[in-house]
Parts: C-alpha cells; sequence; structure tokens
C-alpha cells in the first residue's frame, strides 16, 4: 500500500522529493537505476532521496551488492543529512519490502506461484524507465545523461587517497580494469561468452603502466589471479586495500576505466567516467554512451559453417540475436578479443584521451548503419510482428535499449572497424 502512495507522490510536480529504492543485488542494475533517478530529479528540480532495502537478508534470501553505492553517493551535490521524513519513509519501506518478500517467498515454497520481481523488491522510482507504446520510432525520445552529478563524499575519498600512500601508491593517474570471469556468481559452464580471461590482459596492462599509469584491476575473490607483476599494477582484490568504498573511489577517481560488460562498467557510467569496453558482444544494449567512450567487439563465429561473421553482417541478425534479456542463439559463438586486439584498442584510446579526437569517417558511417537497423528492427519486429504482446517486461526492456541506443554518442573503435566491417 504505501509503495503505491510514493509512486503517486512521485508522480506531483510539486512534491519536493523523487524516491527511489534501487535493486539492491547488482551493482550494475543499482547504479543504472541510480543514474537515470538522478537525471530525472535534477530535471524536475526535486531533491532525490535513495532507500535500500536492507534486513533479514539471509532469512529473505537477498544481499547488498554495495552498501557504499547507497550511503556515500552525492547526488546533484545534495548534502547526505537524513531527516524526519527521511526516516519515517525508509521505516514504512522497509516494513512492506519485509511482508512482501516473506509473501514471496511463501507463495513460491508452497504453492510454486512466482509474484514478479517488482513485487519481491521495492523498485521505487522506475517511471524513467517505463514508456507507453509508441509506433512511429521517431517520437521515441532519447535518455537525457546529462543533467545528473555524482560524487562521494570528501572524507571518505581523502580516507581513501590516505591509505593508497600508506601502501606506497602515490599521487598518480591511474586506470580502472576490469574483466568478468566465470568465477563470478558461480558462471562456469553457463553463458561463457559473457566471460573473458584477464590474463589476455597482461599486454594492455604493461602498455600502461610503461605509460606511467597504475592500473588497478577490480573484482572480488575467487577471481582469478592475473599473471603480472609490476609496482604500479595493483590486483585489488587480492590486496589490502580492498573495501566497498574502495572500489567505488577507484572508479570515481580514475582517469579511465577499462573493462568488459559486468556491473561495475554501470558504476563508471554512474561517474561519467570515459570508458574503454572489450570483449562485448551485444550490439545495441552495451553501445559506448559517451563522446570518448570506444569499444571491440568479440570475434563472432557461425557454428555451422566455422566461418567469422563480420561487425555488419551481424547487424542484419534479427531481434532475439539483439534483445538484451534473451540468451544468444546456438548458432553462433563468440571467440575473446586477442592480446593484440586489446593491447591495439587501449593504444588508440590513449591517443583519443589525449588528442580528444573525433570520429572518422569509418566510424560515422558505422554508427548510422546501427542507427537505421535499430528502427528497422523496431518497426518490423515490435509495431508490426508484435513480438512483446504478452511479455511486457520485455517490451519495457526493448524500450529501454532504443531510448538508451539513441542517446549514445561513443564509437567502435577505428582499428577494430578496418579489420572487421
Amino acid at each position: 500500500m504505501f509503495f503505491k502512495i510514493i509512486n503517486k507522490l512521485n508522480c506531483k510536480k510539486n512534491f519536493p522529493y523523487y524516491i527511489s529504492t534501487p535493486l539492491v543485488y547488482g551493482i550494475g542494475n543499482a547504479s543504472e537505476h541510480i543514474l537515470l533517478a538522478a537525471n530525472y530529479a535534477e530535471r524536475l528540480g526535486k531533491k532525490l532521496l535513495i532507500f535500500k532495502t536492507r534486513y533479514f537478508q539471509k532469512f529473505l534470501g537477498y544481499h547488498v551488492c554495495n552498501n557504499a553505492l547507497f550511503d556515500s553517493l552525492i547526488l546533484n551535490n545534495q548534502t547526505n543529512k537524513k531527516f524526519f521524513f527521511y526516516f519515517i519513509t525508509d521505516c514504512l519501506i522497509q516494513i512492506e519490502f519485509v511482508l512482501r518478500r516473506a509473501s514471496a517467498i511463501f507463495f513460491k515454497k508452497f504453492f510454486d506461484i512466482d509474484l514478479g520481481e517488482s513485487f519481491r523488491f521495492a523498485l521505487l522510482g522506475r517511471e524513467v524507465h517505463i514508456t507507453k507504446k509508441i509506433t512511429n520510432y521517431n517520437q521515441i525520445t532519447p535518455f537525457s545523461i546529462k543533467e545528473a552529478t555524482v560524487d562521494l563524499e570528501y572524507r571518505q575519498k581523502k580516507e581513501c587517497y590516505k591509505l593508497l600512500r600508506s601502501n606506497g601508491i602515490k599521487d598518480k593517474k591511474f586506470v580502472c580494469l576490469h574483466v568478468r570471469d566465470n568465477k563470478y556468481r558461480n558462471d562456469a559452464g553457463r553463458r561463457e561468452y559473457r566471460n573473458s580471461d584477464v590474463n589476455n590482459y597482461i599486454e594492455l596492462i604493461n602498455f600502461l603502466t610503461s605509460k606511467d599509469y597504475y592500473v588497478f584491476r577490480l573484482g572480488d575473490k575467487p577471481a582469478p589471479k592475473v599473471n603480472f607483476s609490476n609496482k604500479q599494477f595493483i590486483d585489488v582484490p587480492y590486496s589490502n586495500i580492498k573495501s566497498e568504498l574502495m572500489d567505488l573511489f577507484l572508479i570515481k577517481e580514475c582517469e579511465f576505466y577499462v573493462g568488459t560488460l559486468s556491473g561495475t562498467l554501470d558504476t563508471a557510467y554512474l561517474f561519467n567516467k570515459p570508458v574503454l569496453l572489450t570483449n562485448t558482444y551485444e550490439l545495441f544494449p552495451s553501445f559506448p554512451r559517451k563522446k570518448n567512450d570506444r569499444a571491440i567487439f568479440k570475434k563472432i563465429i557461425d557454428k555451422k559453417t566455422e566461418e567469422t561473421i563480420n561487425i555488419k553482417d551481424f547487424a542484419k541478425f534479427n531481434i532475439k540475436y539483439h534483445d538484451s534479456l534473451l540468451d544468444i542463439k546456438k548458432d553462433i559463438m563468440f571467440e575473446e578479443n586477442s592480446e593484440e586486439e586489446l593491447y591495439d584498442a587501449v593504444k588508440e584510446y590513449l591517443d583519443l584521451i589525449n588528442k580528444k579526437n573525433h570520429l572518422n569517417n569509418i566510424q560515422i558511417k558505422f554508427n548510422e548503419l546501427l542507427h537505421k537497423r535499430l528502427e528497422e528492427i523496431y518497426n518490423e519486429d515490435v509495431v508490426k510482428n508484435n513480438i512483446f504482446k504478452s511479455d511486457k517486461h520485455r517490451s519495457n526492456v526493448f524500450m529501454t535499449v532504443i531510448k538508451r541506443f539513441k542517446s549514445c554518442e561513443g564509437a567502435y573503435n577505428n582499428s577494430y572497424l578496418e579489420k572487421n566491417l
């Protein structure tokens, strides 16, 4: 009942707050939810209030991905000072969440009835994600991604810098690296195309350290160790600086972020960091967002013929290959970027960061092709064939993909496109 009241209050223009409860167990979903809510609140001139559900985690079968993400952010230059309305709202949210989640577990266990994610978790403040059905592609408005400002508390940043210095890490520029592996959530043997081998990144790491960067490899144990030793390379999961706050601090303060499609990528976007995406396997849902963001794609292989499919032809595939909620089809497979490809990518990206190069003709033409292709997919599969007729959630997610893609300003690396178009 209280959740419905909050959603109604969020929609009122004269209500001074925008209340949001991001999904707590996934840092990527939480980061994206916070960023969209922060943009939305800033656009409406409202104060953003973030709440995390946190009680009875073991009993109710969930966990909080990173407490600092909910407790330590400064959003839109607001103070984190709590007040009476905040505490009352927090209390009511926690009570209704516990009752809902316990009910969901009960019905699932004894009656095999799934009440859905939106019932099991609060998910307040998601109105910004939801869009009514639109038949004209040109009427779908892109996400606005530039209003919000997101920072960490000054005191906590100061403590993190102090800890780095006490470990002999001097005040130099540094880069964050995160590579999703199959140790994450015991992922071995299922959807392995999402994972990559961090040891293929050694030449990339070596190049950055030779340019006087520190490289911080992010992750959690039992992430595979990196077979590389250098005083300017820190394998954070196996260091004594590892903490939830330090993970956020490193992303917030890095020069740029290098990574695969994983949760902390959305945290890098939350902090508006330049991003180099590697080993990508989705064209539209994960396209580079900002002007100085770049990406390289995994090699796409036809399982039957064992021939390589270039990325231009892959874009022509139907919607089932570009819907982020569907598993990749069994007739193709993906091969990881080689050490040489990763080295070339970061070398080109470092030149971009230093010289602020503009998109060249190849990148512009490929971006135009993708925009045209996504419009064709929408008109054919969503409007004409109505494939989401019985699945509102998938429809909303795909609409979010379109809105996000329309706001993107980045590109694939020039060196990658020259070899793979």
